[in-house]
């Protein structure tokens, strides 16, 4: 994974989760927006993880490459 796109991608996530987690805390449970702000809570995690995955994958097969 090229870095630039890595950096690009976990700054969407970190924006996605704190977005997110700030409105969570300003909505009332049960609402249509909860709701939604839930599951756009779940979307940047699941980036977050994708891309923390894709780095961690990246370095091991450069270590085991020998670069």
């Amino acid at each position: 994974m090229p870095p630039a796109v890595g950096r690009a991608a976990l700054g969407w996530a970190a924006f996605l989760v704190l977005a997110s987690v700030i409105l969570l805390i300003t909505l009332t449970p049960g609402t249509p927006e909860f709701v939604i702000t839930l599951f756009t809570l779940c979307l940047g995690l699941f980036l977050g993880l994708l891309v923390v995955a894709g780095l961690l994958w990246t370095r091991h097969r450069d270590k085991r490459e020998g670069g």
